[in-house]
């Protein structure tokens, strides 16, 4: 079976989670070597930085508190350390960086943790322009350690080498954060339009039920419940093709309320209305689930009876006068036409119309002679 597509998408999440982040973005130890030769960041780079580690460690406690010194200048920073916890853990975190640049593994594990520090940059809202300004920061005072020690040396290409080697280790730290920026941006965007597809999706099918709501609201007679006229003519011309395809009958049952005309003008239309709707509850609670009542207008209905002939809607018939008349039918009675066809012969719907007509006519000319219900039943 096919998975849903909003379980895919949940399953896809899932799957991504159980990766490093290197993985996630694609990033395989060619592409972290690659990287360091677009830097040029040597092996002699990384003995440069290792060299300094001592002179740094020294020195870290004070590098921290002056950098953060400078960071709480900064509003919008000051707003993201908030609390004395969060202060302490970025302290912390930023002790652990520091030392991780001098220790000469920049591997994968060092890139995945590069990353995770761009994603936790993005989601607490340190923006690039924030991050890039610490970044620049943080390597003038490491500068200015390791020049000291150049200095004490009395070696300037030691102390130009180290520096160099530093900022592209920077430089390399900044590509992976912003990496991990990108992603997460266009992650959001991905998860955004998942959003919107899942609601439109959502949207269109709320709409094709209003439609289909509203489309069967516009075939049903509103006092009786059945289809009305509309409805009728595009439903027989289904069944009869239908019918002709499958080879197989169908009826058209049409009847007429003897007496309607005389209840309206003595009782008035809401007297009328009444049993027009006892009428179509009586039809609904007489038909079969495939048979299609409907109110052919006035106190006119009929039913289209697929895979039917005359004696089994004569049988029908039988039933829906004793529902009708369990009711009070205010001497109401039915005129009823039959008209039948297939599984030989076949006509268009207008020819079976006329001709369950034509039966509802005699049928009315018999009620006239003897009060009462009557049915006048062919087959074509």
């Amino acid at each position: 079976m096919d998975t849903p597509k909003k379980n895919m998408s949940e399953l896809n999440r899932q799957r991504m989670t159980e990766k490093s982040l290197a993985e996630q973005l694609h990033i395989t130890d060619r592409d972290i070597e690659y990287r360091k030769k677009l830097l040029k960041f040597t092996d002699e780079d990384v003995k440069y930085l290792v060299d300094s580690k001592e002179t740094v460690v020294e020195n870290l406690a004070e590098i921290v508190n002056r950098f953060y010194d400078m960071q709480r200048g900064v509003p919008e920073i000051e707003l993201l350390i908030g609390d004395v916890e969060t202060f302490r853990r970025l302290h912390a975190s930023m002790e652990k960086y520091i030392i991780e640049l001098f220790e000469g593994y920049y591997d994968r594990e060092y890139v995945n943790k590069r990353l995770r520090i761009g994603k936790v940059h993005k989601r607490i809202g340190v923006s690039p322009k924030l991050y890039v300004s610490a970044i620049t920061y943080l390597e003038s005072l490491l500068y200015e350690y390791l020049l000291d020690v150049g200095k004490k040396e009395k070696n300037c290409d030691i102390c130009s080498g180290r520096n160099s080697a530093l900022n592209k280790l920077l430089m390399f730290d900044i590509q992976l954060v912003f990496d991990t920026y990108i992603n997460s941006l266009l992650a959001e965007v991905k998860m955004a339009k998942e959003q919107v597809e899942e609601y439109a999706e959502g949207l269109e099918e709320v709409v094709e039920l209003r439609t289909r709501q509203l489309e069967e609201l516009s075939r049903r007679d509103e006092l009786t419940g059945l289809y009305n006229q509309r409805a009728f003519y595009d439903e027989l011309r289904r069944e009869v093709s239908r019918a002709e395809r499958t080879k197989v009958p169908i009826v058209l049952l049409y009847m007429d309320l003897n007496n309607f005309k005389k209840l309206n003008d003595t009782e008035g239309h809401m007297a009328g209305d009444a049993i027009l709707s006892a009428v179509g509850s009586a039809i609904l609670q007489s038909v079969r689930s495939i048979d299609i009542p409907c109110r052919y207008g006035g106190d006119e209905f009929a039913v289209i009876m697929p895979d039917t002939d005359v004696k089994q809607a004569e049988t029908m018939y039988t039933r829906l006068v004793g529902n009708f008349n369990s009711g009070d039918g205010k001497g109401i009675s039915f005129s009823v036409g039959v008209a039948g066809m297939g599984t030989s012969d076949y006509f268009n719907s207008d020819t079976i119309v006329k001709a369950a007509d034509k039966e509802m006519y005699k049928a009315k000319t018999f009620s006239r002679k003897k009060p009462g219900h009557h049915i006048s039943v062919i087959h074509l």
